[in-house]
């Protein structure tokens, strides 16, 4: 969504091939990436940030963007998640969500970034795990033939590689045992089934499609063709790592890139109160949060913030939230040596903020507005928990990389340039 608010083609195609180069240096020569997926519902806990907004228009100019950039690099890209993952309240990889769109609807929001990639040469598409009762009620994208063969091959005249999602995401497992998805979703027309797991479930995967070949349920013919799609594209994008080396001069560019990128895709909601040397805040967020339902990685994301702020010579004392519980601020704000001359809380989560978390924040906007002190919300991650909160507020779409530098930026005054990519307000 940086990108989106940044709404600079050039600048995204240049964030692409920056990542390209990355990628390619160590050896990867597909990234599943972009995300192409319509970010319309607000409450989606799965899509969010990666999307590059609500508008297919402004979606569609940033996906092909995006393949034209990644692609140039040598590194092919990967809509995601066809035939459409943005409206969407129901994470699929705890459980099946279902969209209830006419195909006409999909053909007027969710195609139309899938359109534009797939016009710009993108390698490969990858499926959905998501029911469209008025397309197939019976199963999800990922294993339907309707979607995976009917509209992605015939109607968007995609040539490329079809990749599943991983089979082993609760929305597939727990109706289907890997072997059996597997087999399901090459019948519908992917090249590229993904299953995770240890080697012992890859070999009874494989013997479960060898199973399905010999008695006649898989097509030799339909494999072979898959077969040949993975061929051509390991040809026209041949894995050549340099050991991770990149030249020196082309690195320190990239990384200006991406620095240039996080800072242009700020947006402000309101207007936000002045940092400096010696000013007190007082800094609310929480400490460690799960960094996606994918992985059980966590991360810090108020972490790098704090630090440059201090580097900065800001006056920071943090009050360390815990993650899902409702608490009472007030008597850490109160009990401070002296007064904070502003208030900051910053949201971290990547999904829309608990409501235990943001009632601790407005807690916190409340002692500030009762005793005049400027409070403001930074979200350095979902920007859609801006909607739960008072403003004034400032959105990021991310924490990494030069992310906290830039947000430190405008905290201090610079004045910030994104607009909006999807409809997110402020809370009076």
């Amino acid at each position: 969504m940086a990108l989106g608010a940044a709404d600079d083609v050039g600048l995204t195609e240049q964030v692409a091939a920056a990542t390209g180069r990355a990628l390619a240096a160590v050896g990867i020569n597909l990234d599943f990436a972009p995300v192409a997926d319509v970010n319309s519902n607000p409450a989606n806990p799965v899509i969010g940030d990666r999307s590059f907004g609500a508008d297919p228009a402004l979606a569609a100019r940033h996906v092909a963007a995006f393949v034209r950039g990644l692609q140039s690099a040598g590194v092919g890209a990967t809509l995601k998640h066809f035939p459409g993952h943005g409206d969407t309240s129901t994470d699929s990889h705890l459980a099946l969500p279902v969209v209830d769109r006419s195909l006409k609807e999909l053909r007027t929001t969710e195609f139309v970034p899938f359109r534009a990639g797939v016009a710009a040469g993108a390698a490969a598409v990858m499926s959905a795990h998501i029911v469209l009762p008025r397309l197939d009620p019976d199963l999800p994208a990922t294993l339907s033939r309707r979607a995976m063969h009917g509209l992605l091959r015939e109607e968007l005249g995609f040539e490329g590689v079809g990749v599943t999602d991983a089979l082993d995401m609760r929305a597939i497992a727990e109706r289907y045992d890997a072997g059996t998805a597997t087999v399901m979703a090459l019948q519908a027309g992917v090249d590229l089934p993904l299953t995770l797991g240890p080697v012992e479930e890859h070999r009874r995967v494989l013997q479960r499609v060898e199973g399905a070949l010999a008695s006649g349920e898989l097509s030799g013919t339909g494999l072979a063709e898959a077969r040949a799609r993975l061929a051509r594209f390991a040809l026209e994008f041949p894995a050549l790592p340099t050991g991770g080396r990149m030249d020196e001069g082309v690195e320190a560019a990239d990384r200006a890139v991406m620095a240039r990128a996080t800072k242009t895709g700020l947006v402000t909601l309101g207007r936000l109160p002045r940092l400096g040397p010696g000013t007190r805040v007082a800094f609310l967020a929480s400490g460690e949060v799960r960094a996606s339902a994918a992985s059980q990685v966590s991360a810090k994301p108020a972490d790098e913030l704090v630090a440059e702020l201090l580097r900065r010579g800001v006056d920071v004392s943090r009050l360390e939230l815990a993650p899902g519980e409702t608490s009472d601020p007030t008597p850490w704000l109160g009990g401070m040596s002296a007064l904070p001359q502003v208030v900051l809380y910053a949201s971290t989560s990547r999904t829309r903020l608990a409501s235990a978390e943001a009632a601790t924040a407005r807690r916190a906007a409340a002692w500030a507005r009762h005793t005049g002190v400027p409070y403001a919300h930074v979200a350095l991650w979902n920007p859609y928990s801006a909607e739960l909160l008072p403003g004034p507020a400032l959105l990021a779409f991310g924490y990494r990389g030069s992310a906290a530098a830039a947000v430190a930026d405008a905290l201090m005054g610079e004045a910030t340039v994104g607009t909006l990519p999807a409809p997110i307000s402020s809370l009076a």
